[in-house]
C-alpha cells in the first residue's frame, strides 16, 4: 500500500504536469554589510501574491546545464521577461551601487519566493569567484522545504542560506571583488532559481542604504582615494532596492 507521503507526491506531480509552469526565485539577498539586493533578472514590478504564470513567473530564472553548455544561456540562465541573464551587466550594475556582503563565516542570506508547486526545495547552491567561469559547491545551511522540487506551497517566501567555501576569493566584476551565488532546485520543468551578486566578508564594497546612495566616508589624510566603477550605460536600473532589466 502506498504511503501517504508518496500519494501526496504523486498528487503534486500530477498538478504540476497540468500546470506546466511553476517557479521559485530569489527576490532578496540581505548582506551582512547592510546592503540588500535581488537575483539576476528580478523585476520589482512583479507582484508576489499569486501563482499563475502571468505575471507571477515572468522574472524567475530557468537554469539548465544543457542550455549553459550549449551556449544558449550564460551560467545564470534565463527569464521569460528578460531572456538571458547577462552576468557582465548584472555584476557591473551591482558594482556601481555596492554589493551585499557575506557574513564573517561566508554565509549568504537570501529570500526564496516560491510562486507555485515546483518552485519548492531542496535547493542546491554553488558559487563562482571569477565572474561565472567556474563554480564551487556551497553548503546550504537553511533549506527551502520540499521534495524533488515539489510542495503544496504557493506565493510564499522562505529563508535560504548558503555558505561559501572557506577561503573563497571574490575576484569577479569590474572592481575584482564580486562572487556569484547560484541556487536552483531539482524541478523537472526547471531547474528554477537565481544567481545573486555578493562580495566577501572582508571586502570594502560600499554600503548603499535602500533610501538612496550614501556619501562615501572621507579618506584618512594622505590615503589614496579608492576608485569605484561607475558606468551610466549599465543595462538595468535600481528601483525599490532591486535591480531591474532595462525595458
Amino acid at each position: 500500500m502506498l504511503s501517504r507521503a508518496l500519494l501526496v507526491f504523486v498528487a503534486l506531480l500530477h498538478t504540476c504536469t497540468l500546470n506546466v509552469s511553476a517557479h521559485g526565485t530569489i527576490t532578496k539577498i540581505q548582506g551582512a554589510n547592510g546592503v540588500a539586493g535581488a537575483g539576476f533578472g528580478i523585476l520589482a514590478s512583479t507582484p508576489r501574491n499569486g501563482a499563475t504564470p502571468n505575471p507571477f513567473e515572468q522574472d524567475t530564472s530557468v537554469i539548465r546545464n544543457q542550455e549553459i553548455s550549449s551556449g544558449k544561456t550564460g551560467p545564470c540562465g534565463r527569464t521569460k521577461a528578460g531572456g538571458n541573464n547577462d552576468v557582465t551587466a548584472q555584476l557591473a550594475a551591482a558594482a556601481s551601487s555596492g554589493m551585499p556582503s557575506a557574513a564573517a563565516d561566508g554565509s549568504v542570506t537570501m529570500t526564496l519566493h516560491q510562486v507555485n508547486q515546483d518552485g519548492a526545495g531542496p535547493y542546491s547552491c554553488d558559487v563562482s569567484g571569477d565572474g561565472g567561469n567556474t563554480f564551487q559547491k556551497a553548503q546550504v545551511t537553511t533549506q527551502v522545504p520540499g521534495f524533488l522540487g515539489l510542495s503544496a506551497a504557493s506565493a510564499q517566501d522562505f529563508p535560504l542560506v548558503a555558505q561559501m567555501p572557506a577561503g573563497m576569493a571574490c575576484t569577479g566584476g569590474p572592481n575584482g571583488d564580486a562572487c556569484i551565488m547560484r541556487c536552483r532546485n531539482q524541478a523537472l520543468a526547471g531547474p528554477f532559481g537565481s544567481c545573486v551578486a555578493v562580495t566577501g566578508a572582508s571586502s570594502n564594497a560600499a554600503a548603499v542604504p535602500a533610501g538612496g546612495a550614501a556619501a562615501a566616508a572621507a579618506p584618512a589624510a594622505g590615503a589614496a582615494t579608492p576608485k569605484r566603477y561607475v558606468d551610466s550605460r549599465i543595462v538595468g536600473k535600481r528601483a525599490g532596492g532591486y535591480w531591474l532589466d532595462a525595458q
